[in-house]
């Protein structure tokens, strides 16, 4: 284990994470086509990630934030491999923090640079975090064994917006100082002070990158630097990389075949389901609509003025074909669709960028030598390889997986396992304690009790069938095992009954504020 991973519990990595290095090679793809575009688009990819890390730099330094010194993780693609991640800009969980820590400390040691993609082409709230509130009316219910009985789940928001994230805002300055008071009141009254001035630091930053103007996704990634979660890794949104000439191309070749891609799209994933009894036909991803004149794609259109996103439908009508979205016609073209065709669409801040299993297929094919998911990339991502290998006609670079947990509550989550563990097992417990002897489940003094009265109770048994056997009565016998059964489940139960009982006192809201593992990066200290 790692000194990065010994604060989670979790802990998944597949590979092993000594066996990444021999993963980071530098690859190339047996598609001539592909593997020319391949080279430009590391090259680019590199570039463009320097300058926007440097722009995130300047807005930090515009918010007065404090200076880091790491040194950021770069170098040439055509001399080093590029260990690549990615997600939404959102405020980042346990499970995404362990995953960019992980990433950064394998390409430190690697010498491979590092890239972190910033999903900003998805919708949603880029600033939702969870937080535990305190609970007063719990506090009468007599039933409290810890803190956190006192304690429910609750959903906040750094930000105003709740749509692209490549647009969405913080909330002003002074709303979001008020938030941090709001959030950090309760961690003081539920005995985290240091998680309480942890909340108080981050908001007084966030307040400060508001104050500066800087996007809710570009705040997300500074303040978590701050925190030095990725803070070596270049970074670049989706957006960018997909007005990039080698994704235009990449697109283009997609368009020209539009019908005959759906098709072979769909029946991997017909192939994928079968394979491993998947009925849901959304899962991993839904079918794509292929009618006599039109087909879907795994693209969304974006259009940055109105801020809308819709899915990109291919219409075909004699020698011309339409790319239109939500009923509207988007751009017609005659003949043959080439990159230098699809860059108009970008003047009019009009973007065709991949969506779901396209995501990844495009980021592996065109720049990656490793890219790390968490467990839900890993599942989806088995498609991802064999449609590659099916359309494609090449082998993708592999892709690892880290995934890990970290809970707030830490011993108050034991407790609740615990007391859980026993809620299922009461029975066996009671009827056949000698199961679990020594297994840490029973107080000592308990153990000890019980092992007497198994070895009355066994003894007892012997002697029952020793009387059957000589044709003696074994009424009196029988009698004395029904006791020393009874004893046996009413010892178990005096000492297991209680606790149980304040496990049932807890609601599930207030366990799920215990067993949560989504709280944000800033309420760990």
């Amino acid at each position: 284990m790692t000194p990065a991973t010994s604060k989670y519990t979790d802990v998944r990595l597949a590979p092993a994470i000594d066996e990444w290095a021999g993963l980071l090679t530098i690859h190339s793809l047996d598609n001539s086509r592909l593997d020319a575009l391949r080279t430009a688009a590391r090259k680019r990819l590199v570039s463009a990630a320097e300058k926007h890390v440097l722009q995130l730099h300047t807005l930090r330094d515009d918010a007065d934030l404090p200076t880091g010194n790491a040194r950021v993780l770069t170098g040439q693609p055509a001399e080093q491999p590029i260990l690549m991640t990615g997600h939404q800009p959102v405020v980042f969980h346990s499970g995404l923090t362990f995953k960019y820590e992980m990433t950064q400390q394998v390409a430190a040691d690697s010498h491979a640079i590092a890239v972190a993609v910033v999903i900003d082409t998805d919708s949603g709230d880029a600033g939702q975090f969870s937080y535990p509130h305190a609970n007063a009316d719990a506090a009468d219910s007599g039933v409290d064994p810890s803190p956190t009985a006192l304690a429910t789940l609750k959903v906040e928001s750094l930000a105003n917006s709740n749509g692209l994230f490549a647009h969405a805002r913080l909330k002003s300055a002074a709303e979001l100082q008020q938030l941090g008071e709001l959030v950090a009141s309760p961690l003081k009254d539920l005995s985290l002070p240091d998680s309480a001035a942890a909340v108080t630091r981050t908001f007084q930053g966030f307040a400060q990158l508001s104050a500066a103007k800087a996007s809710a996704a570009a705040s997300n990634t500074i303040m978590r630097w701050q925190r030095r979660i990725g803070d070596r890794m270049l970074e670049l949104p989706f957006s960018a990389i997909s007005a990039f000439p080698e994704m235009l191309a990449f697109t283009a070749d997609i368009l020209k075949q539009a019908r005959s891609f759906a098709a072979a799209y769909n029946a991997s994933l017909e192939v994928y389901r079968d394979e491993n009894g998947i009925r849901n036909t959304a899962n991993p991803f839904p079918s794509l609509k292929i009618t006599n004149h039109s087909c879907e794609l795994p693209f969304w259109v974006i259009s940055h003025d109105p801020k809308t996103r819709h899915v990109l439908e291919v219409q075909f009508e004699d020698n011309v074909t339409r790319l239109t979205a939500n009923g509207h016609t988007i751009d017609s073209f005659t003949g043959s669709i080439t990159a230098e065709s699809l860059e108009p669409m970008l003047l009019q801040n009009i973007q065709i960028v991949p969506r779901g299993a396209l995501i990844t297929a495009s980021l592996r094919l065109l720049f990656s030598d490793l890219f790390v998911h968490g467990a839900g990339g890993s599942r989806y991502d088995r498609f991802t390889n064999e449609f590659v290998r099916t359309w494609w006609n090449v082998e993708p670079p592999p892709f690892s997986v880290a995934s890990a947990s970290r809970f707030l509550f830490v011993k108050d989550k034991q407790e609740l396992e615990r007391l859980d563990t026993i809620r299922s097992q009461l029975r066996d417990l009671q009827y056949n304690p000698q199961r679990h002897f020594d297994s840490g489940v029973f107080s000592d003094n308990l153990n000890s009790r019980l092992v007497r009265l198994c070895e009355s109770k066994a003894a007892a048994v012997a002697d029952m069938k020793r009387a059957r056997a000589s044709g003696q009565s074994a009424r009196l016998i029988g009698t004395t095992i029904q006791t020393i059964t009874n004893q046996i489940r009413d010892e178990v139960s005096a000492e297991f009954e209680p606790q149980l009982r304040h496990l049932t006192a807890l609601s599930a809201e207030q366990q799920d504020a215990t067993n949560c593992r989504t709280y944000p990066w800033f309420m760990f200290s």
